[in-house]
């Protein structure tokens, strides 16, 4: 199941991030730089995943520069088992916003939004967006 490469290459744009899906309690997890490849984890699954994060107790596997993430949620009945391809460094920033409660009370969309705001180590996609276009007409 892991033998698929990235569609993302293994650059400092890589970003692990996370948004609350709908009204729902499920999460969904991806890296920025392939927002169509993302895992979903019901809110049971993503509260194990993020401990393990917290504590260095995940052991997610690697290849070169890729971190590769597998998960099963039982709760997620029409995929199994997901996968998930991000960079080692986009992991290590998760690691630590995470160790700092980054990802706690993920926000749920705005009335008529199918998603949340995809919150990574740094802030939002929304406020990055912004702080770019800052002064620009």
């Amino acid at each position: 199941m892991t033998a698929r490469k990235p569609k993302v290459e293994a650059t400092p744009d890589s970003r692990l991030a996370v948004r609350r899906v709908g009204r729902s309690t499920i999460v969904e997890m991806c890296d920025l730089a392939d927002p169509e490849d993302s895992v979903l984890m019901s809110a049971k699954v993503w509260v194990e995943f993020k401990a393990k994060v917290r504590s260095d107790a995940l052991r997610p596997k690697r290849d070169g520069d890729y971190v590769i993430f597998e998960v099963t949620d039982p709760a997620i009945a029409h995929r199994r088992t997901q996968v998930l391809w991000t960079t080692a460094q986009a992991y290590a920033a998760f690691q630590k916003a995470a160790a700092a409660d980054r990802f706690d009370g993920l926000k749920p969309p705005e009335i008529g939004m199918a998603h949340g705001p995809w919150v990574w180590a740094e802030g939002t996609v929304e406020s990055a967006e912004a702080k770019a276009l800052d002064g620009v007409a």
